[in-house]
């Protein structure tokens, strides 16, 4: 299985932090950013999108289609790390190689049970890994890293600005009933909040309402309203009153 990991990227030509965290990373980014991007980045290989693909969730329909089988790690994620370590060990992975092993061997096991999206948990500590279940088919995906096999489901809703991980994640459960997560490998990311570039000028509280009720419209009672988050760090801060949870009924 040929499989590229992807770095979207935008207005971040020299923070792209995730480039040093795998082996033969491509940055995705429009045509009028490429020259900064290459000048800045010179040891990647940077692939090119239209300037009329404006946004994350044009962008990931775009490369989906482009590259086919393919990983997305965020620009600003700059960590990857084991919550499946014994008490007193380093749980951050330093080895590239190591990195990519551990995203090309999720990648395969979805390939043989034929599932087409893929990803890691949100949970950040140790203390939170069963040990007896660090594989999951039912769990949502993150946001900052997760890939797709490429397939007629492989679609994200551009009415959306903010949470396309969401959206991807209920779709494919809809449509296909599984997702694939590792339970033992987090990746973490600079806080989304304060880090110019990205989705930056689009998130605020209106737009992250906006973007729940849409993804209710779709899915109903599926979709529910949450006061915190179950990852054991509000990362949200003063949104915290728009998490959301997804139980579908099967």
């Amino acid at each position: 299985m040929q499989l590229r990991i992807v770095i979207p990227s935008h207005k971040r030509h020299d923070r792209v932090f995730a480039k040093k965290l795998v082996n033969d990373p491509i940055i995705c980014v429009a045509e009028s950013q490429a020259d900064l991007y290459r000048q800045f980045n010179p040891d990647c290989e940077i692939v090119t999108h239209p300037d009329d693909v404006v946004g994350l969730i044009p962008k990931r329909n775009w490369m989906a289609k482009h590259f086919g089988n393919l990983f997305m790690l965020d620009d600003d994620v700059h960590a990857c790390k084991s919550i499946c370590v014994e008490k007193g060990e380093p749980s951050r992975i330093k080895d590239k190689n190591e990195i990519t092993r551990i995203i090309f061997n999720l990648a395969e096991i979805a390939q043989m049970l034929d599932v087409h999206l893929f990803g890691f948990t949100a949970r950040i500590s140790p203390v939170m890994y069963d040990e007896t279940a660090f594989l999951s088919l039912s769990k949502m995906i993150t946001g900052c890293s997760y890939g797709v096999l490429y397939n007629k489901n492989t679609w994200w809703n551009e009415e959306l600005r903010l949470k396309e991980d969401f959206w991807i994640s209920c779709y494919m459960k809809y449509k296909e009933r599984r997702i694939l997560t590792d339970l033992r490998y987090n990746f973490e990311q600079k806080s989304t909040f304060v880090n110019s570039g990205g989705l930056a000028a689009f998130r605020n509280q209106a737009e992250e309402q906006r973007s729940i009720m849409l993804i209710k419209k779709h899915f109903g009672d599926s979709i529910n309203l949450k006061g915190t988050t179950n990852n054991g760090k509000d990362k949200t801060k003063q949104l915290v009153q728009y998490n959301i949870t997804c139980k579908f009924k099967y």
